[in-house]
């Protein structure tokens, strides 16, 4: 294509980008399948609660004994 003066343009119109070609392959962003989810893990949000509570049990003999 040229413009007025003779001198050549390019047509941008007309030229697919990157996500105009992927959008035709897939909806996924990146092209990965859905990871499914297994079952909850009870034991370690048990031991996770623990932990928690235990950290928690630490913290307040610290403040208890700088009083």
């Amino acid at each position: 294509m040229t413009d007025e003066h003779g001198a050549e343009t390019q047509a941008l119109d007309h030229a697919p980008t990157h996500q105009d070609a992927h959008a035709l392959l897939s909806d996924d962003d990146h092209g990965h399948a859905e990871a499914q989810l297994g079952p909850i893990d009870w034991r370690a949000w048990g031991y996770a609660v623990l932990g928690v509570a235990a950290g928690l049990l630490i913290v307040a003999f610290f403040l208890l004994a700088n009083g």
